[in-house]
């Protein structure tokens, strides 16, 4: 039971990992890698399938907030130097705060603990 334990507890930082490693190291690589890991293990049970899931949305959700609303902000706004120092202090904060959000949330996975966002 111990060694069933210790395997979700590792597959539960392994999915929270893959998505810290979205962010910082190899953006898009990681990500499929997690959708891959979503579709092999997606009818697991327990803790660590809340933390596959939540790293999937999340990274869902920080792509089209570091990439979609960025571009759409540049491309309707009406001065370009602006909506471009604009986007850079939105860039950098908001990448902070997702990555800020994904240490959490793999901390919560080396403790047992379900993810808070």
């Amino acid at each position: 039971m111990k060694n069933n334990n210790e395997q979700k507890k590792r597959s539960a930082i392994i999915y929270q990992s893959l998505y810290l490693m979205n962010l910082l190291l190899i953006p898009g690589i990681a990500f499929f890698i997690l959708l891959w890991k979503f579709i092999k293990h997606n009818k697991e049970k327990g803790w660590q399938r809340i933390h596959l899931y939540r790293s999937l949305q999340l990274s869902l959700v920080s792509g089209v907030c570091l990439i979609l609303v960025p571009v759409l902000a540049v491309v309707f706004s009406s001065n370009f130097n602006s909506s471009l120092a604009m986007m850079l202090v939105y860039f950098v904060t908001a990448h902070a705060l997702f990555v800020l959000i994904g240490m959490l949330n793999l901390s919560r996975a080396m403790a047992k603990k379900l993810p808070l966002f």
